[in-house]
């Protein structure tokens, strides 16, 4: 199927959010237990559940060193580990994963059995912890949002630039106050854009008033 596509989008009433996530089918795989198999064997069919909105507020980002070329500490903190308590993500990523079988059930000829969780994971319980295993993710956002200036949980001013920090602005995914749609690329190009702009603005160096075409300076 090579890069074909097949997506669904659908609310979650648990995060009261419009298109929560969404299933999309590939033939290339997506994660890295199913693209590991894709890999090997090109007659895989993979369905990726992408929960966009989470309740969890519990992630963290620490540095790990005073050297900024060193990795820092990123703790997502999913599921039962974070802010969560009602278990609206673990469940909604349990949805999407019904739904890809009910999709998968109908394409029959075209799918030969289910590898991946396979077919002895069926009630909730097993499809809970097969989410808790294996569940991934990427696109980290929203750990040093933009805000009002009495906003504690505010890191940066409507310039970039980091609060009580001198000389450093930050640019990234990780501006938003909230994480903006299921796939956050085309507002972080935006972001960039934005920021050039204030940028430039704020380095250019002033224009020089023009004389007169006319050689005459009275009113």
């Amino acid at each position: 199927m090579g890069a074909d596509r097949l997506t669904v989008a659908r609310e979650d009433w648990r995060a009261q959010a419009r298109h929560d996530f969404i299933v999309i089918g590939s033939g290339a795989g997506g994660g890295p237990l199913a693209a590991n198999l894709s890999a090997k064997k090109h007659d895989r069919l993979t369905f990726v559940v992408l929960k966009g909105h989470t309740r969890n507020r519990a992630g963290t980002v620490r540095l790990a060193s005073t050297d900024p070329r060193v990795r820092p500490i990123i703790d997502f903190a999913y599921f039962e580990e974070g802010s969560d308590d009602q278990a609206s993500d673990l469940r909604g990523v349990v949805d999407g994963i019904r739904i890809a079988r009910r999709i998968a059930a109908r394409l029959t000829g075209v799918i030969a059995e289910e590898l991946i969780p396979g077919p002895q994971a069926e009630d909730q319980t097993d499809l809970e912890q097969f989410v808790r295993d294996e569940a991934w993710g990427h696109h980290a956002s929203c750990t040093c949002a933009i805000g009002a200036e009495d906003d504690p949980m505010a890191v940066l001013d409507g310039d970039f630039r980091v609060r009580g920090v001198q000389g450093l602005r930050v640019v990234d995914a990780s501006v938003f106050p909230r994480i903006p749609g299921l796939f956050i690329a085309s507002a972080v190009y935006m972001v960039s854009e934005r920021a050039s702009d204030v940028i430039i603005t704020e380095h250019r160096a002033p224009t020089k008033p023009k004389p007169s075409s006319s050689g005459d300076d009275h009113a």
